[in-house]
């Protein structure tokens, strides 16, 4: 029998949706649990470190089966943010201290699954795991995926993006929102493991894969535009927002791969 998968996920969420449904058809609805950020805010915490800094977490969620740390096959954790609804009367001040709490309570126990994570904790130690453009660029660049050329600025984020709406707007006339300059969505690779796929995967499913191994993401989205006769790549993103059916299967596969191997 498989082991839980678990998807922690925001209900607004269609990706991770997408790749629960893909879960229950391959291993049964039983085997698949998805829970929300909110309700860990509400959960008991039984978490201890032993002595050879190794976690054991039981999460007691409301109404629900609890979570032991070592019966977890695999987690798909796509947490944007945590709330915290038990301190939405609070001081600003206790509701900061009760966020950095389960912010590290949550990373702890995520940490301490390893590599049954996407995405692992241990190596990029955040509950939500940034991708800075600068970092994602870089990597892609060196695996000679073509990049898209950006520009950066010093002025104050709000008077930036202010100043490149205005640009953006006057170029497309003044009328709702360009097609940022003339560009198209030319398809993504999404990368899920050892395993590629995606409309433009002839031509830089390889190159993708590369990078992937690189920046240390065993999921990752490359999303390429045309601009002019260049097809470019604009953005790497690790919780893709949404997941066409050939996506969600490939990430499935990945989260019961996982389960497999940390069950030997």
């Amino acid at each position: 029998m498989t082991r839980p998968l678990l998807i922690i996920a925001h209900a607004t969420d269609v990706g991770a949706a997408s790749v629960a449904a893909c879960l229950a058809q391959e291993v049964g609805a039983q085997a698949v649990r998805v829970v929300r950020p909110e309700t860990l805010g509400l959960a008991r915490w039984p978490h201890t470190v032993n002595s050879l800094g190794r976690a054991t977490t039981r999460v007691a969620l409301p109404r629900a089966e609890v979570i032991e740390s070592g019966d977890v096959g695999a987690v798909l954790n796509r947490i944007l943010y945590l709330p915290l609804p038990r301190f939405r009367q609070s001081s600003p001040k206790d509701r900061d201290y009760a966020g950095a709490e389960i912010q590290a309570l949550v990373a702890s126990w995520l940490a301490a699954l390893g590599g049954r994570v996407v995405h692992v904790v241990r190596d990029h130690p955040w509950v939500t795991p940034p991708l800075p453009l600068q970092h994602w660029a870089n990597a892609a660049a060196a695996c000679k995926l073509p990049v898209a050329r950006r520009v950066i600025s010093n002025l104050p984020c709000a008077q930036a993006a202010s100043a490149l709406r205005s640009r953006a707007c006057r170029a497309n006339g003044g009328h709702g929102n360009p097609a940022d300059g003339g560009e198209t969505p030319a398809g993504t690779v999404l990368v899920a493991g050892g395993n590629v796929a995606g409309a433009l995967v002839a031509r830089f499913g390889s190159r993708c894969l590369d990078a992937a191994h690189v920046l240390g993401f065993p999921l990752l989205e490359f999303r390429f535009v045309t601009k002019g006769n260049e097809t470019v790549l604009v953005h790497v993103d690790p919780l893709p927002p949404r997941l066409e059916p050939w996506g969600a299967a490939l990430a499935s596969r990945l989260l019961i791969s996982l389960a497999g191997s940390s069950a030997k």
